[in-house]
Order: C-alpha cells, then sequence, then structure tokens
C-alpha cells in the first residue's frame, strides 16, 4: 500500500520546530487526597530539534472495509505544564474573597511512547472523504514525571476563606498528593497527545485513504 502521505497544511507533521505548544488545551481533575481541583495549563511537548519527533511503524490498507491502521512511534519526548491548585469550595462559599492559589511546575519524559490510529470512510462523494478515526495511547518504554515544589495552598489561604477546612496533612501523607499530582499529569497527558495526534493526523489519512482508494490527491496552489 502506499504509505501515510503529508498533507500541504503547516501542522505538526511538517514542522521541524523543537517545541509543540498545547495552548488551549487544559487538564482538570477533582484531587482524592486532598479537597482542592488541579488545573494544568501551559503545556509544551519539547522535541528532538533538526529531526522528525515520530516515525511511522506500521502502515496497513485493508481493501475489503476501505480502512487504514497506523502505528507511530515518538522519540524521546519531555512535556512541561504548570499546575495550579484551586479551593473551589472556599470560592462558592464566599465569592467575594479572591481565589487561594497554589501554582507548581510539572516535567514528564517519555521514551518510545506511541500511538495507534485507525481511520475508516464514513462518506465518499465526488473525492471527498469524511472520516471516523479512533486513536489508543501504547505505553511507553521508560517514564519520568516530577512535580517541582507542589504544595497544596496554605493554611493562611484556608483561614482567610474562613472555612473548617482539616489540614491536608492530618490523615494525608505528603508522598500521596505528590503522587497523585504526577499521576494525573501523565494519565492526562498521554490522553491529550493522543486526541492531538489524532486530529493532526487526519489529513493525511485522508490522503492515503483516497490514493488507495483510486483518486488522485492534488493540493493545487
Amino acid at each position: 500500500m502506499k504509505k501515510i502521505q503529508n498533507s500541504n497544511s503547516n501542522g505538526v507533521l511538517g514542522s521541524n520546530n523543537a517545541l509543540v505548544d498545547l495552548t488551549g488545551y487544559a487538564l482538570h481533575q477533582p484531587m482524592r487526597s486532598a479537597p482542592y481541583d488541579m488545573y494544568v495549563t501551559n503545556m509544551r511537548v519539547h522535541i528532538p530539534a533538526r529531526t522528525s519527533w515520530f516515525r511511522i511503524d506500521k502502515c496497513h490498507y485493508d481493501p475489503h472495509n476501505a480502512s487504514v491502521e497506523t502505528r507511530l512511534t515518538f522519540r524521546d519526548l519531555k512535556v512541561s505544564g504548570v499546575v495550579k491548585l484551586y479551593d473551589e469550595k472556599a470560592v462558592l462559599q464566599d465569592p467575594l474573597l479572591p481565589m487561594p492559589t497554589e501554582t507548581c511546575n510539572m516535567t514528564l519524559r517519555l521514551r518510545q511512547a506511541g500511538l495507534g490510529v485507525s481511520a475508516l470512510p464514513l462518506q465518499v462523494s465526488r473525492g471527498h472523504i469524511e472520516l471516523q478515526t479512533s486513536a489508543h495511547f501504547v505505553k511507553p518504554q521508560f517514564v519520568s514525571v516530577h512535580a517541582y515544589g507542589c504544595q497544596p495552598p496554605s493554611r493562611e489561604h484556608r483561614r482567610s476563606a474562613n472555612i473548617n477546612t482539616p489540614p491536608i496533612f492530618k490523615r494525608t501523607d505528603e508522598g500521596d498528593f505528590t503522587q497523585e499530582i504526577e499521576d494525573v499529569f501523565l494519565r492526562g497527558i498521554q490522553s491529550l497527545l493522543t486526541r492531538y495526534m489524532e486530529k493532526q493526523l487526519q489529513p493525511a489519512l485522508k490522503d492515503t485513504l483516497m490514493a488507495n482508494m483510486g483518486y488522485t490527491i492534488s493540493y493545487g496552489r
């Protein structure tokens, strides 16, 4: 079959930049180990410069249902983000008080992580294909995730909110709190990368399906 072809878009597939900015994406998760909500913003994927940040390991076209199955492997990736912890219950009790916030930095390193993507045409008309895609994250060979300076909002914030919130570490070990932050960040980044790459691959998947179905690909000017 014909391999996945890059379209003439200016997306990540044709980029040699050393940074993929995920501005506009955010992660949110209520915490179990502490009465706070965790948000992750300012996420960036640092990729090897002057080289493709992933390789295509498999690309198979099935003529029986006109579907494409592909699998890619990321090169070593470093993902950074900013974590913010909010006590939303305090704000709901007194909206006039400033929202107490603590911020910290997260770093995630992935080695040889992968992505499996399948594409099936839902409708084909006059050379136009409407796709249905699904993707799943392939576990990496090595994972390293670190939270730098992540602490729950201070007791001063809780007192200023005038709520009877028990001290966080009275029954909860600080290690559990840090571990949960790291786990949420890891799972969230995996899901985010899956959705992001699934969207970025759609033009190339369309081109691949059309070429294998006998259509001529023309980009024009």
